[in-house]
């Protein structure tokens, strides 16, 4: 019997959404599964894209906004300028731009399962079933985060070491310069890796 698509991937998210995006473009049949109701919901990422990504995916005005180098401090306060011509980052409205990601690839012909829940798959000639939602892929794409349950799901190595942060959202401040992402070094300031202060669209992002 013939898989009802080519691809699914569970993970709604940045990764999900763009290969979704991607492969329906190039002619599969596609679906993208994920627990959240709404593609902008329960974001936990500061949200920062670089040139290269910029260029391929082509925002909308008023999701993202250009930021031209990073301002490193050092733990006595002194700073220096990092920036290179022609290059840029992009800092974003993560929930608008996940939205605005979800609605392209919807466009583009992928089927979002939003609300639907990863329970295991079974193999069966010709591909997978996922179970609980009774549909059927020839490939099957994890894209549900560091912790991944597919890859659990599959006996596949977990990730052993992650980085976990904290961030907090706040007026855009004044007097802080917003053509430079702010990154802070220093054992009393940022144990471990850095801080940051990200003039976003809309708010500052302040994370340690």
């Amino acid at each position: 019997m013939k898989p009802d698509f080519d691809l699914i991937i569970v993970g709604g998210s940045f990764a999900g959404l763009v290969c979704a995006r991607t492969a329906a473009m190039r002619g599969l049949k596609v679906a993208v599964i994920d627990r959240k109701r709404d593609p902008g919901a329960q974001v936990r990422t500061t949200g920062i894209l670089v040139k290269e990504a910029a260029d391929v995916l082509d925002l909308p005005a008023g999701v993202s906004r250009k930021v031209r180098g990073v301002r490193i401090y050092a733990p006595s306060g002194r700073h220096r300028d990092l920036e290179s011509d022609g290059y840029y980052f992009l800092a974003t409205d993560t929930p608008a731009l996940l939205r605005w990601l979800a609605l392209d690839a919807s466009l583009a012909g992928a089927r979002l399962l939003y609300g639907a829940r990863w329970q295991g798959a079974c193999y069966e000639p010709g591909g997978l079933r996922l179970r609980g939602l009774d549909i059927s892929t020839r490939y099957l794409i994890g894209a549900d985060g560091a912790r991944s349950q597919v890859a659990r799901s599959f006996g596949l190595g977990p990730n052993e070491r992650v980085l976990m942060g904290s961030e907090i959202h706040v007026p855009s401040l004044p007097g802080l310069d917003r053509g430079h992402l702010h990154c802070f070094f220093g054992r009393d300031q940022a144990p471990g890796y850095i801080g940051w202060a990200v003039p976003g669209v809309g708010c500052t992002q302040i994370g340690i």
